[in-house]
Order: structure tokens, then sequence, then C-alpha cells
């Protein structure tokens, strides 16, 4: 690839032919499964099978499965992406790899109440640090780690619209040995702010968490518990929004496809379950959990990262900055 200052390449450039072709019906039905835009299958082969085919030669540099680590803010595409790229991996460079989501790392609806009854009652509504279940992400890595030949585990599974755990038969499966784990979610790599927690920064801080105990507990999580799961993270990617202000757009429309495909996630069960999708104006409330530590990592990420991709208001990458190469 041609470098550019500061470790911007242009990587949109053709891979074989035939590749991009055999993998783009790989690719949509990929995109098909996440309810994303299927028109994103045109950039396979100037984003996804360049950045797979980057992703795999750093594969043979390691002992074990590569952890790959994708942060970024609500909506911007996470999921959308790994998938896309496991799929690419699996089904064009013969490695075995598996998407981690810290979203299906959340602690049980009835965990979380326990937790915020001993700590803050903030801590009841999932998101920040402090709502994961870090015990089973542990385990969970340990054992993608030491997956053998013929072994089978099981990838825990959370369901937004129900604010819980699924159970574990509808977990998803997973063979060994993993050559990669691509581990996506909002905070991922993210760490300790430090002493900028002190003042409230909105009205959910400042009315349900004047004094900031529920702040410092989340800060104290991110020095904790959750540097040692990010430690696990051999590259750390970031995906950069133009602002934070486009954040809550990208939330909502994810939202808003949740809603529409309920009965496709839920079946002719759909009528006997408590569904949690919120409104518009209750996911503004929502998205006040998550402002304080999404405006830290806007600031900060981009040059923490070893990888990261600047998207345009759209959530598409416009600019890719890989590490540079010695």
């Amino acid at each position: 690839m041609m470098k550019h200052p500061r470790g911007f390449y242009d990587w949109k450039h053709d891979m074989p032919e035939s590749l991009a072709g055999r993998l783009r019906f790989e690719v949509t039905q990929t995109l098909r499964s996440v309810y994303a835009d299927e028109a994103l299958v045109n950039e396979i082969d100037t984003l996804y099978l360049p950045f797979a085919n980057w992703l795999s030669g750093k594969v043979s540099l390691k002992q074990g499965p590569l952890v790959v680590g994708l942060g970024g803010p609500q909506g911007c595409g996470k999921t959308t992406f790994c998938r896309v790229i496991s799929r690419i991996l699996n089904k064009g460079f013969g490695l075995n790899s598996v998407v981690v989501s810290l979203d299906d790392l959340y602690s049980t609806h009835k965990d979380r109440l326990k937790y915020a009854n001993s700590t803050h009652s903030l801590f009841s509504t999932r998101g920040v640090p402090g709502t994961h279940d870090m015990s089973l992400a542990q385990s969970v890595f340990a054992r993608l780690k030491s997956l053998k030949q013929g072994e089978v585990m099981r990838v825990p599974a959370f369901d937004k619209s129900l604010d819980d755990r699924k159970p574990v038969n509808l977990w998803s499966e997973v063979q060994g040995p993993i050559d990669v784990v691509l581990f996506e979610g909002w905070c991922v790599g993210a760490f300790s702010l430090g002493e900028t927690i002190d003042k409230p920064i909105n009205r959910l801080e400042q009315d349900k968490d004047p004094e900031g105990t529920w702040r410092r507990a989340v800060d104290e999580h991110l020095h904790g518990d959750y540097k040692a799961l990010f430690d696990l993270i051999d590259i750390q990617m970031w995906m950069q929004s133009p602002s934070y202000d486009v954040v809550y757009e990208w939330r909502n429309k994810q939202e808003r496809m949740l809603e529409d495909h309920l009965y496709d996630i839920h079946g002719g069960v759909l009528d006997t379950l408590d569904i949690k999708i919120m409104s518009p104006e209750a996911l503004k409330g929502f998205m006040q959990y998550y402002e304080r530590l999404t405006r830290y990592l806007l600031a900060v990420m981009p040059e923490r990262s070893d990888v990261l991709f600047s998207l345009d208001q759209h959530q598409k990458v416009k600019q890719l900055r890989f590490p540079i190469e010695h």
C-alpha cells in the first residue's frame, strides 16, 4: 500500500476480481442477516477485501487467536463491519474467525438490578462499564483462546428488545481452533477518564448523580476489570464519527431497524413478550448515559488506536489509517 503522511494509506485498490466475485454472495447474505443496507456489498473490493487481506497477514505473527478490538460511537456500523470481515476471513482466506460483541456480555436484568441496589440506581440501565458480566467475558475469551480442533463452545447473546440475556440454547456455536476474534462494542478499548468526571455534563448526571457516585464507579470499572479485559486486545481499532451530534441519529436509526424487524427476530411468540423499544424521545434520555464517555473517546481514541476509520455523517468510511509498517 502507498504510505500517506501520518500513516494514512490509499486502501482503495482492487483485490483479485475472482475473489471479490466469489465472495459477493457471502457478503450480501451477511448484510441481510444483520438487516444492513445491502448496497454495502459494493464496497467489497474497495474496503472489505483489502482490509481482510491486511488483517490476514497479522494472524501468522501470533500464537493463538488474534484478538482485534473495534470501538466506536453507538450505531456507527461496528457490528456490520465485523460480521462482513469475519465472513470474508472465513470464506476467502480460510481463517476461523468469530465475532464477540460487548453488547452480548451484558449482565442479566436481574443482576443489573441487584448491582444497582448495592451501588447506584443508574446501573440498572445497560450500557456503561459496570453493566457487563466481566467474569463471563473473561471466561469466554479464555475458552476461545484455548479451543482445540473439534472442540465446540457457545458464545453469549443478549436480546436488547427484551433487555436480558438470551437462554443458552440460543447462543451461537463456534468450533476451534480460532484464528481471529473480532471484539466489537461502543467502548471497547476505553480507559479511565481520570479527573474529568467531577462536573455534571447533562441533565441525567445533574439530576440523578449530583455527587458523582455513579460516574466515579464507572471510572473505577474502566480502571479495573474493563482494563483487564481490553488488555487482551492485540490490535485496537476505532470508528470515528464526524461529531457527537450525529450519534443520536445513528442510534435512532438502529432502534427503528430493531422495531421494524421484531417479528423476524422473535417470530410467532412476539405477542407474548415484554418488548422494550425506545421512542425517539426516550432514546435522547438513554443516550445521556453514554454521553460523557463517548465524547471523551471521540477526543482521544484516534491517537490511541492502531487502526482508525474516519466516517462521514452517512457512516461511510472516508479515510482509513493503518499502523506504519517498518
